[in-house]
């Protein structure tokens, strides 16, 4: 089988642009890490075989991408038969795993000359307990790296993967060059709704200090899934809402615009697709003090399926159209402030941990990372982990946000505020300071 050359879909030419505002020594960055716990009797070769796989049916897994040219290109190459090698772990704890695969992707992976992932089978005492492995965000996204994993565990068990055909990054790139019309709409979409944004929450060269925080809160959870009951809205958009306004409150302000991350999974042709899918969907929220935060969040949720509707789109096509018409400020790429909501994916921190009882506090945080990137995940109880920079939202407004967020949405689902003055601010646990 020879290889295959095609345009990279919207989803890779973000992860291509995006990487280009980072410096040399930030190109691992684009890492991500996957930790698969392994079966008792599960032997190397076996793990192996399952990988392998998963590689051989996913074209994503390998293909090296040329950048060079102004439209870039994906290059899918044969499958070839591979063995992985093993690493004894000091401990059988998945913390040690996730150390391990910390440490591989410290290592940038060169997808321009090699596959976009790298992985071993980590063995305790010789026997094999994980496949741990680093997936470029070319070749995944966060349901991609959901979907491997499901179909790793499935072949390991013995079971069959779905039939039928399985959807590959090529045909989605030439599915996008072939969709003219709907290309047309989303750049005029976008043309339009630029002015909207509010410039201090684009990214200008903040290069002030980072740090990063948790917290994990299942009062918080309880709370955001009874407002979304109530209101007839989504989980994720309550809880974007709440965080809104408790920038509002912190940073004495009536708008801001948060970049989104469109999954881009609603077209059923794509929704399996081992590809990265994510792009910027920017949005702006307003309000001002007398605002019903009932209206907003339902504003929030409607505002929010308008612009992930219209998240897939080229940033270079955008970009020259937006350049044309004077903007000062074309390029898609350059946000300051990010949300992203991960789904259901929450872990319940281990007893004892900080985040229980407090703000959870992260050392060396990625200092080419917007000035606001909150991320948000739901579970038994909603996780929120937030990098800010110094100049944005100082150390010790940005354990106090996170608790803020955490007393609105409990003021909202049990007080029912008839407006932002109203909502309680008062953070319902201790914030410690940023180590």
């Amino acid at each position: 089988m020879s290889q295959t050359t095609a345009p990279v879909t919207f989803g890779q030419l973000s992860v291509i642009r995006d990487l280009e505002l980072s410096a040399p020594d930030e190109q691992s960055d684009g890492n991500l890490t996957s930790v698969y716990e392994l079966p008792d009797g599960t032997t190397s070769a076996e793990a192996t075989a399952a990988w392998a796989a998963l590689v051989e049916r996913h074209e994503a897994l390998r293909t090296i991408y040329d950048r060079r040219p102004a439209q870039p290109l994906q290059i899918v190459r044969p499958f070839e038969e591979f063995q992985l090698g093993t690493i004894e772990l000091p401990d059988e704890s998945r913390g040690a795993a996730e150390a391990l695969a910390a440490e591989m992707a410290e290592r940038e992976i060169l997808v321009e000359s090699e596959h976009s992932w790298r992985a071993v089978v980590a063995v305790r005492a010789g026997a094999p307990r994980y496949l741990v492995g680093v997936l470029h965000h070319l070749a995944v996204d966060a349901a991609a790296c959901v979907l491997l994993e499901e179909q790793f565990h499935t072949l390991l068990a013995g079971g069959p993967l779905p039939s039928g055909p399985v959807p590959q990054p090529v045909q989605l790139a030439l599915a996008q060059g072939a969709e003219e019309g709907q290309r047309r709409r989303t750049i005029e979409y976008w043309l339009k709704a630029w002015d909207s944004f509010v410039e201090e929450d684009r990214q200008a060269g903040d290069t002030s200090h980072r740090v990063k925080a948790g917290l994990y809160s299942t009062v918080a959870m309880t709370a955001a899934v009874r407002l979304a009951e109530r209101l007839g809205i989504s989980v994720q958009s309550v809880v974007l809402g709440a965080s809104a306004i408790s920038l509002f409150q912190l940073k004495g302000r009536g708008r801001v615009t948060l970049g989104l991350m469109a999954g881009n999974r609603h077209d059923r042709r794509w929704g399996s697709l081992v590809s990265s899918m994510n792009q910027l969907a920017p949005m702006t929220i307003e309000a001002d003090r007398v605002t019903r935060p009932d209206s907003l969040l339902r504003a929030v949720y409607l505002g929010g399926l308008e612009r992930l509707l219209h998240g897939s789109y080229s940033m270079d096509e955008l970009r020259e159209r937006l350049t044309t018409n004077g903007h000062p400020n074309p390029n898609p790429v350059l946000f300051g402030c990010y949300f992203n909501f991960l789904g259901e994916i929450a872990e319940t921190p281990e007893p004892g941990a900080t985040s229980l009882d407090g703000i959870e506090w992260t050392a060396n945080a990625w200092q080419g990372s917007p000035s606001f990137n909150l991320r948000a995940a739901t579970g038994e109880g909603l996780h929120l982990s937030l990098t800010t920079s110094r100049d944005y939202l100082n150390p010790e407004r940005t354990g106090l946000y996170l608790a803020t967020v955490e007393a609105v949405l409990v003021s909202l689902a049990d007080e029912s505020p008839s407006s932002l003055d109203e909502v309680s601010y008062t953070p319902l646990r201790k914030v410690n300071q940023p180590i």
